[in-house]
């Protein structure tokens, strides 16, 4: 079986040298997701017809100059699917995409999702239809079975195998997937991870947080900081830039300046929040009264 295996790949390589086969690599580097992607397709998912093993759609967005592709938004395309057969709702397809060049106009096609577990032979003919539109579409596997056992994103860099001219199949090349999302909706994605909530955070509980993820990742770099100038571990060029432009950035303050913003700011938090009191106080004696006229303050 070795033997087999090894005179296989040896034809493989012999026929990729010779440049009557085309195995071609993928273009991009990477995908990178916003939270409100992932919100609507789960929502497509829940809202899918009865019947329906999984839903379809298109994903907008841009792709820089160096592969990276940027998806920021999404939007489902009604479909039937039987065995390999595929028929896309080309003419809502054509609508939604007028609808939302309407309001972005940058955004353009940049491939298409699927919720399932994989690449299924239906597949191809679907990325025939993208890549007709735009050649470089990429494709994304949302898994959306529980247990979440496995990486729910899966991105694929499609390109075609030849034969000369004549194309012979195509090839989904795994590439790596980023979730982005802003501060606030981190906090809410930790909030659900929790088996049990009371309450939800205050201010004070949400800087607490902060300061406590703060010193685990500056305990992480000292450890290794550390470990590299001891020598048990190798140097990494670009883990060493990050962190000289990171402390770069940070301003020279004195420990007694740094109070003093600190002292500054909860001062002017305490104003506003005293102002708005204030300002709940006498709407509800206003209420009370019926003399919505009377001046607030």
């Amino acid at each position: 079986a070795r033997v087999r295996e090894r005179e296989r790949e040896s034809m493989v390589d012999a026929l990729a040298s010779s440049g009557v086969f085309h195995f071609p690599c993928g273009s991009h580097s990477g995908v990178q997701v916003t939270s409100d992607v992932i919100i609507s397709v789960l929502d497509a998912y829940v809202r899918r017809n009865e019947g329906q093993d999984r839903v379809i759609g298109t994903l907008l967005g841009s792709i820089s100059d160096a592969g990276k592709v940027d998806v920021r938004s999404v939007y489902a395309v009604p479909h039937n699917e039987s065995g390999e057969q595929v028929a896309l709702d080309i003419d809502f397809h054509w609508t939604m995409l007028e609808l939302h060049k309407k309001v972005n106009p940058r955004d353009t096609i940049v491939g298409w999702f699927s919720t399932g577990k994989g690449i299924v032979s239906s597949d191809a003919l679907i990325q025939e239809f993208y890549a007709n539109e735009f050649p470089n579409s990429i494709h994304l596997v949302v898994d959306v079975d529980l247990p979440l056992d496995t990486p729910i994103f899966q991105a694929f860099s499609v390109k075609e195998c030849s034969l000369q001219e004549q194309s012979l199949a195509l090839e989904f090349i795994p590439i790596p997937v980023e979730v982005k999302t802003a501060s606030t909706e981190r906090i809410g994605a930790d909030l659900f991870q929790t088996k049990t909530t009371k309450r939800l955070p205050n201010e004070k509980d949400s800087i607490q947080n902060a300061v406590r993820n703060l010193a685990g990742m500056i305990e992480t770099v000292k450890k290794y900081v550390g470990a590299v100038n001891k020598g048990e571990k190798e140097a990494d060029e670009t883990i060493g830039r990050y962190l000289s432009d990171t402390l770069g950035a940070i301003p020279n303050l004195t420990a007694a300046t740094i109070e003093d913003i600190i002292h500054t700011s909860s001062q002017d938090v305490a104003l506003v929040e005293y102002l708005s009191w204030m300002v709940q106080t006498q709407l509800a004696l206003s209420e009370r009264l019926g003399t919505d006229c009377m001046p607030i303050l």
